[in-house]
């Protein structure tokens, strides 16, 4: 008697409430956190307002939920330049290549940029954790800048989180222009930087 073994996959199919996030992650980035409603998720997934309301019964309560996303987007995309990076400035080569991919490839801002755009509205809680963002994204840079000065890749006599605010306002900044002027521009700015920060011996 031959028996015959179903092969599984073993990849499970995403929940109703991470299939929410994951579109409201893309609508998020194209088009802002006021830019999408629960009618739009609930026809791109097929599913009721009343399942939207289920598992996020406010729109403050799906916020929240994109910022754990963001967090770890932002975790998942960090660790994954430091394991690949060969030196502190090609770190920061990575992050920028990550940007324009992002942006101007993809046409999608960057979930923290994405935020921004509707800060006035924004609830005073996604508003906190919109800053803890920030501020993780900040920290990182500022290793790298601060690891960069003491491995004379960078030049000395500089403050490293006055330049890792420089470069990530300089990077995100000339994204926006390069959505609407190419990305000639944005190479160009980011060059000005490395410049900036590189000893003039290198």
């Amino acid at each position: 008697m031959t028996t015959k073994t179903k092969v599984s996959a073993n990849i499970e199919p995403l929940s109703t409430r991470q299939q929410i996030i994951e579109y409201s992650a893309d609508m998020l980035r194209a088009n802002g956190f006021e830019g999408f409603s629960y009618l739009d998720i609930s026809r791109h997934l097929s599913i009721t307002k009343a399942s939207v309301h289920h598992h996020f019964p406010k729109k403050v309560d799906l916020g929240l939920a994109l910022c754990d996303w963001t967090q770890a987007w932002l975790e998942q995309g960090l660790s994954h330049i430091d394991a690949k990076a060969s030196s502190n400035w090609n770190k920061l080569e990575r992050y920028i290549r990550a940007a324009l991919k992002h942006s101007l490839n993809e046409q999608k801002l960057c979930p923290i940029s994405a935020f921004y755009s509707d800060l006035n509205k924004l609830p005073e809680s996604i508003k906190e954790r919109v800053k803890a963002l920030d501020d993780y994204e900040l920290d990182w840079v500022t290793r790298v800048m601060q690891s960069g000065i003491e491995n004379n890749e960078f030049s000395e006599n500089q403050d490293a989180r006055a330049l890792a605010s420089l470069f990530i306002f300089s990077c995100k900044g000339a994204l926006y222009h390069a959505r609407l002027h190419g990305k000639d521009l944005f190479q160009q700015t980011m060059k000005q930087f490395e410049h900036l920060i590189k000893p003039s011996t290198l």
